[in-house]
């Protein structure tokens, strides 16, 4: 038997695709720019200051952060609300869980905004 498929459905099933193809490349960006190549002092640990400097230096460093973020919180929670999904809850059960999630998406991306406003310099 055939489902039907929302607009909704259909726009968070291609938006986690485009999230997914985007957050390969900005992990791969990360890993190289923070932990494999730069930063790192000799004993092989990662050095803060370097890091710092790197996030203060450019404008490109806070844009990729300040997008890097919302798109892993939204590919993450979209994911497991996809999971959830597959249960069936009663319209009820899964209202409030797709509220706990949008609550605790806010809630990750302006803790990451505030912290990275720290990294950048805005802060103390």
């Amino acid at each position: 038997m055939a489902e039907r498929v929302s607009n909704q459905s259909a726009l968070t099933w291609f938006l986690q695709r485009i999230t997914g193809i985007l957050l390969a490349f900005f992990l791969v960006t990360h890993l190289n720019v923070h932990h494999l190549f730069h930063d790192i002092t000799l004993e092989g640990i990662i050095n803060f200051s370097g890091v710092r400097e790197n996030l203060q230096a450019s404008l490109w460093w806070k844009i990729y952060y300040i997008v890097f973020v919302p798109f892993i919180v939204f590919h993450a929670l979209n994911g497991l609300w996809q999971i959830i999904a597959d249960f069936r809850l009663k319209s009820r059960a899964a209202m409030i869980v797709k509220a706990l999630f949008w609550i605790l998406g806010i809630t990750l991306v302006a803790v990451a905004i505030m912290t990275l406003s720290n990294l950048f310099g805005g802060g103390a």
